[in-house]
């Protein structure tokens, strides 16, 4: 896995059912969600752990929810076992705030119904793939436009990092943006790959190969 190249995890949610320890699942779906409106992403690396993460608003006629998700990560030398923590799960909408290209996120996962949190272990070597329940925290990022890049995108399209996939169908259009803060008391690097954009009658399914 690539670090820059094969860091931009997905969006990573799932159901404990397909999470639990113990074996390994082939080509198993996690999860799949819908978006419909704003959303911010960071992905970077400070030469020992992978971020990777994201917030979604789903913005319908029957209300708004807002979904955040993230991964941090640390491999061996040769990517044969890594280990890290992940979560998702809905947030309050009042946590994540865009606005004149800027945004910004700040929550409390440790105290927001239903978020999960857990530690992993991905063995490639033997498919196995182990998660343990993590404990929450505080996050704080901010983001702001810059007018290095711009992208727009209709159809579907999959992206494979490492042990996982992300499947997206729908349109999204972004900018590229600086970030600063923190993730679970970790200070996120200020050399990344992040945007804030917008998403429209999207879907995303992730799976774990």
């Amino acid at each position: 896995m690539r670090m820059m190249d094969g860091l931009r995890l997905f969006t990573v949610i799932g159901a404990m059912s397909l999470l639990g320890g113990g074996a390994a699942h082939a080509a198993a779906e996690v999860t799949h969600f819908k978006t419909n409106g704003a959303f911010a992403s960071h992905n970077s690396f400070n030469g020992t752990t992978a971020f990777d993460l994201r917030a979604d608003r789903n913005d319908t006629p029957s209300g708004t929810t807002t979904f955040f998700s993230f991964r941090t990560e640390n491999c061996d030398a040769n990517f044969t076992i890594c280990t890290g923590v992940l979560g998702f799960g809905n947030i309050p909408n009042g946590d994540f705030k865009v606005s004149n290209g800027t945004a910004s996120l700040n929550t409390n996962l440790a105290t927001n119904p239903g978020f999960t949190v857990l530690n992993y272990v991905n063995d490639f070597a033997n498919g196995i793939f182990t998660t343990t329940p993590g404990v929450g925290g505080i996050v704080t990022i901010n983001w702001k436009k810059s007018p290095r890049q711009s992208s727009s995108f209709t159809g579907t399209s999959t992206f494979v990092s490492g042990g996982f996939s992300n499947s997206f169908t729908g349109s999204q259009s972004s900018d590229s943006a600086t970030t600063t803060g923190t993730l679970l008391g970790m200070p996120l690097p200020t050399i990344s790959s992040s945007f804030i954009g917008l998403s429209k009658s999207s879907q995303v399914v992730i799976s774990r190969n």
